[in-house]
């Protein structure tokens, strides 16, 4: 079957009238009769549709003209409607098509409404008021008050939930207090000049429509954003600070951030879709931006997240003491989204890394109070040296310093004869202590005793030497 579209399917109306669309059928199966079933659909408030039929019989080559006819609104609804107009199409019996169609209406002028007080009541002002210009001085004036009445029982409400400990609906009420009056006040001027459509350009009417839905967008994104900022972040950030957990501390601020870009696209996106901006470049076109950025990015991209993973998964935290894969000895100072601070000891200076180099690198933790800390040394004493007597002076050494744990048996010294070097008895000394962030004092304060206790005891420490022989030959 064939759908001819014979008719102009944009029209406009006034309210309470009628409006025809028109269709040609026509069946193009040869030797075939096809029964078509056709259906209207209109969803929008106010409006209704009929048809001329509902079912009509096609033999070959044959013409139908369908009829759709909508009415349009008398009083109040929507000013415009889409009519969907499905056609069904059988063949002996069987359903072999189904194919449809729309068609778009607009009332122009007003509703007959707009000839009563707010729309509903009779205009009860005497001669020269009982007219349209009557009814709009009685709309603003009612508008006007409804406004003040809201603003006197919101103003109340505020001072009786002042004296109630919770601050949260002392919060809500600031915020929506200011947009429920603008939206108000929008309303009551387009219902108000509504009255005054026999004076007013269809233009400039359409004008005040699309500013008035653009004015309710951004009410409704200025309370998001409103609630979103004064509530969600701000209680978050309360919470925040009474965790132990560091990861709610910089993921909230991040969430603030993110949350208001958000909403302003949102509300920018939703602003141009009311002035009936075509918003299909501008989504291309921030797809494309969006992976030039990404691309661009990558690298701080990386560092964000490595950034929270090092939050969640905490292999490090503030105030530890890492070993780097470099060797370098350093103290962390602050974990950011980005690089995290470090405070390296070899030369006293503060450094910042990438976090993914962080994240992707050998770290050692030595600051782990959870874990039990060593110090390990290697001592060497001269050749000819009792050995007995060599771990007796180092025993002393251990039981002097202030860091040595000597109170668990699992955790005692060990005195172990390593080696023979090039120039001394080698004994490697594996020590457990008893604050595992004192681990650079505790090995200084463990060296110090063993070279005075190894001095008390007549034990030498040697120095690397060579003895060279020199070959005299005889003239």
């Amino acid at each position: 079957m064939q759908i001819i579209e014979i008719d102009n399917y944009a029209k406009e109306v006034h309210a309470g009238e009628s409006v025809l669309y028109n269709w040609t059928l026509r069946n193009v199966d040869s030797g075939a009769n096809l029964t078509i079933e056709i259906e209207v659909s209109i969803a929008n408030e106010g409006w209704s549709a009929d048809l001329s039929t509902s079912s009509v019989l096609l033999e070959t080559d044959e013409l139908t003209t369908i009829t759709a006819t909508v009415h349009a609104p008398l009083e109040r609804g929507d000013l415009d409607s889409n009519l969907t107009v499905v056609f069904k199409v059988y063949e002996d019996g069987y359903l072999v098509q189904i194919s449809s169609d729309s068609a778009y209406t607009e009332i122009i002028g007003a509703f007959a409404s707009a000839d009563k007080v707010l729309g509903y009541f009779e205009n009860p002002l005497p001669d020269p008021l009982d007219n349209e210009w009557g009814v709009f001085l009685l709309d603003v004036i009612i508008w006007l008050a409804i406004a003040f009445g809201i603003a006197y029982v919101m103003d109340g409400v505020v001072a009786v939930t002042r004296r109630s400990a919770s601050m949260l609906d002392d919060i809500i009420l600031g915020i929506i207090r200011t947009p429920v009056l603008l939206l108000v006040f929008a309303y009551g001027v387009v219902q108000s000049l509504d009255a005054l459509h026999k004076h007013i350009p269809l233009n400039l009417r359409d004008m005040v429509l699309t500013l008035y839905g653009v004015i309710i967008v951004f009410v409704i994104f200025y309370l998001a954003y409103k609630l979103f900022k004064q509530i969600l972040v701000y209680y978050g950030k309360m919470i925040a600070k009474k965790t132990a957990s560091k990861i709610d501390d910089v993921l909230i601020p991040v969430v603030e951030k993110v949350g208001v870009v958000v909403i302003g696209i949102a509300a920018l996106g939703y602003a141009l879709n009311a002035l009936s901006i075509d918003l299909t470049m501008f989504v291309a076109g921030g797809i494309v931006i969006s992976m030039v950025l990404a691309y661009a990015a990558q690298e701080t991209i990386s560092n964000f997240f490595s950034g929270i993973f090092l939050l969640l998964d905490r292999p490090f935290a503030e105030g530890d003491m890492i070993i780097l894969s470099d060797g370098d000895w350093c103290d962390v100072r602050m974990i950011g989204l980005r690089t995290t601070r470090l405070y390296r000891f070899s030369d006293a200076t503060m450094i910042s890394l990438p976090n993914n180099k962080l994240v992707n690198e050998k770290i050692v933790r030595v600051s782990n109070v959870n874990d039990p800390a060593r110090v390990n040394v290697d001592v060497g004493v001269g050749y000819g040296s009792n050995p007995n007597e060599v771990r007796t002076a180092i025993m002393k050494a251990i039981e002097a310093s202030p860091y040595s744990l000597l109170t668990r048996d699992d955790r005692r010294p060990l005195i172990l004869f390593d080696s023979m070097g090039d120039s001394a008895l080698v004994f490697k000394v594996l020590c457990w202590i008893n604050d595992n962030g004192k681990r650079i004092a505790a090995r200084d304060k463990l060296v110090e005793e063993i070279y005075l206790k190894l001095n008390e005891a007549g034990i030498e420490i040697p120095f690397p030497q060579r003895v060279v022989h020199l070959k005299k030959e005889e003239n």
